[in-house]
């Protein structure tokens, strides 16, 4: 190695690590840079992260609860002509009509009743809620009246009979009602809003008093009063009260016998 170049060897060398120095230093700047930003747009974004993902557990959490709720009203189909809440194919050949209080201990009684003999029948009878509401049971009567016409509404047939099943076992009955009527009504799908506004507007209140007014037309003095159809017919046997699936069934019996002796003397 020439001797003029070795001269220069310490000087090339300490401009070395110098450069590499700077250049170190300069990456330890700019990466504590990036991790400031990254650091600030994890404090922007997070928030409304976790508050996305825990709005997503919460719906799908209610949505579990809603179908676990509507599970047992299987026969309960959408649908429905105006006003009116049918448990059962709309084409049975015999239709239990109901009128019932929310608030009546009796009406709770007859609830599963009904419901096996409809979930029994292989599509031969139905069963459909009629409001009647006693007025020494209201307001709460009349009131879970109306919140059950809005779940109808708001959630569907179905979510109406899973409604008047919930109502049964957490009202104290007897007009002291329901503590949470909006939580209940969320329960089997009802938007707690849309279901708050409604009960608030009483548009269903004259419906109400016409069904209370047709069944009193019809001689129906308490609850439950159950007139039992048939549909090919139009005849109707009344069974008064709360009483055994075979009450029920001697009605459908007489209601063929009432078949077959019009069929004779025609």
């Amino acid at each position: 190695m020439p001797s003029e170049f070795k001269s220069y060897v310490p000087t090339i060398f300490a401009v070395a690590l110098t450069a590499a120095a700077v250049s170190v230093g300069g990456g330890l700047v700019i990466s504590n840079m990036v991790d400031q930003k990254i650091e600030a747009e994890v404090a922007r974004v997070l928030p409304d992260a976790i508050k996305a993902a825990t709005t997503k557990i919460e719906q799908e959490k209610q949505a579990l609860q809603v179908q676990a709720a509507l599970s047992g009203w299987d026969a309960a189909v959408e649908g429905m002509p105006e006003g009116r809440n049918i448990y059962g194919s709309l084409n049975a050949e015999f239709s239990l009509v109901e009128f019932s209080d929310l608030e009546c201990g009796f009406c709770k009684r007859l609830h599963p009743t009904a419901k096996s003999l409809v979930e029994q029948s292989a599509g031969r009878i139905n069963w459909e809620w009629r409001h009647f509401p006693l007025g020494f049971h209201n307001p709460s009567a009349s009131g879970g009246a109306h919140a059950a016409m809005c779940v109808s509404e708001l959630a569907g047939n179905k979510a109406f009979w899973a409604f008047t099943g919930a109502w049964f076992k957490t009202s104290g009955m007897n007009g002291n009602g329901v503590a949470e009527v909006t939580k209940l009504a969320s329960s089997v799908g009802a938007p707690a809003e849309e279901f708050n506004a409604c009960m608030q507007s009483q548009r269903y209140q004259d419906a109400i008093e016409k069904q209370v007014a047709e069944g009193t037309e019809l001689g129906v003095t308490g609850t439950p009063g159950t007139f039992v159809v048939d549909n090919t017919t139009g005849n109707r046997v009344f069974v008064r009260g709360a009483q055994e699936s075979s009450a029920y069934i001697q009605a459908i019996l007489q209601l063929r016998d009432m078949r077959s002796q019009q069929t004779t003397e025609e």
